[in-house]
This record gives structure tokens, sequence and C-alpha cells, in this order.
């Protein structure tokens, strides 16, 4: 039974794959190397990407309709959610990407992972 599961293992570890592109290895089990980095995080001021100050983007997100602490922005459409309106959603958050826009932030697309090889130093918490 032992061999069997050796063999198991083996086998699993030999054909699974690294990607140097997302930093993780595809097996039995993905495993990534590195954190993500929240959605806070892709809103930075186009003079200082990686080094926009998170104090001044938490005041623009709770001014854009964010609720101080919520990194996953939600509390901005919050009403669009419970139950699902589409239309809504749309809205607010084209309304919230619009406030943040006027504020002077871009949206990155791909920040990369934490402390990792794909880390691009365009986003910062």
């Amino acid at each position: 039974m032992r061999k069997n599961i050796f063999i198991l293992i083996t086998i699993s570890i030999i054909s699974g794959c690294y990607s140097t592109e997302t930093d993780c290895y595809y097996g039995m089990t993905t495993i990534c190397f590195g954190e993500s980095y929240s959605p806070v995080a892709k809103f930075q001021k186009s003079y200082s990407l990686g080094y926009t100050d998170p104090k001044q983007r938490w005041d623009d997100l709770v001014s854009c309709g964010v609720k101080l602490g919520d990194v996953t922005l939600h509390s901005a459409w919050r009403k669009a959610l419970e139950p699902l309106n589409k239309e809504l959603l749309e809205k607010l958050s084209a309304k919230f990407r619009a406030c943040m826009k006027n504020k002077g932030y871009i949206t990155i697309d791909s920040c990369g992972r934490k402390n990792s090889t794909t880390d691009k130093g365009l986003c910062n918490e």
C-alpha cells in the first residue's frame, strides 16, 4: 500500500508543471509563491506607480463610496448585490471608477504577486 501511495505522489510531482508567468506550480494542488495584491492596491496614481500613498488612497476610496477597511471594494456597490441587480451594479461600479479617475487614479490590471518573480513593482498596499 505504501509503495502505491509513493508511486502516485511521484507521478503527480512529475506530471505537474511550473509557470514562470504566474510563479505557480500546477500539479494535484496548485502552489503559488507570494500573496496576491488586494483590489485596493490596483488603484495607483500615474506619477507614483508602486509608491502611491496608502492613507490618501483610502481617504479617496472612502469619499468614492467604499467603507474604510473593505479591501474587496464591494461596499461601493453593495446595494446592487443583495439581491443582484445587474443594471444597478453597472451604474454603481461605473460611478465608483469615474470618481477614482477624477481623483487621478489609474487601474493596474496585473500587479503580479507580492514578493515573487511576478511582482512588477506597479502596486503597493
